[in-house]
């Protein structure tokens, strides 16, 4: 079952996810099945290094949000997860332009769940992937 974009997006925003309520999201998709949160952004020159690339800082706030967003809807959008760790591998920089970033649920369990990630740059390359451990927050601090 396919949750609606718009709702997705305004639910992650709502939820204070730092991305999503400060870049120019396109419509994410959710695949409940897979729990798996896709989106995708025009990152500006504004982002990029010396260089001329996007890289670093950016990459782990992008995945942090992405796979932290994978749970919070996998768990029907009641939870206020939070990442506990997040382990980065930084293939590249990339950019500027599209970029598109996908985080999924690996597994649920009673306290924690354990996610991965991936961005890609403007010309499909995998720039960097992520793992990560969240916390299931029921509402006790």
């Amino acid at each position: 079952m396919m949750a609606k974009p718009v709702t997705v997006l305004a639910l992650l925003t709502d939820l204070a996810l730092p991305t999503f309520g400060c870049m120019e999201l396109q419509p994410a998709r959710f695949d409940a099945e897979a729990r798996r949160l896709s989106v995708s952004a025009h990152i500006g020159a504004e982002f990029a290094d010396g260089q001329g690339l996007v890289r670093g800082g950016f990459f782990a706030a992008v995945l942090d949000d992405v796979m932290t967003g994978a749970v919070i809807l996998a768990l029907g959008g009641q939870a206020e997860p939070r990442l506990l760790t997040q382990s980065l591998d930084y293939l590249c920089g990339a950019g500027p332009g599209e970029f598109t970033a996908e985080g999924w649920v690996v597994s649920v369990g009673p306290d924690y769940c354990l996610t991965r990630g991936e961005l890609r740059g403007p010309n499909g390359e995998l720039a960097a992937m992520a793992q990560g451990v969240v916390a299931r927050n029921t509402g006790d601090g």
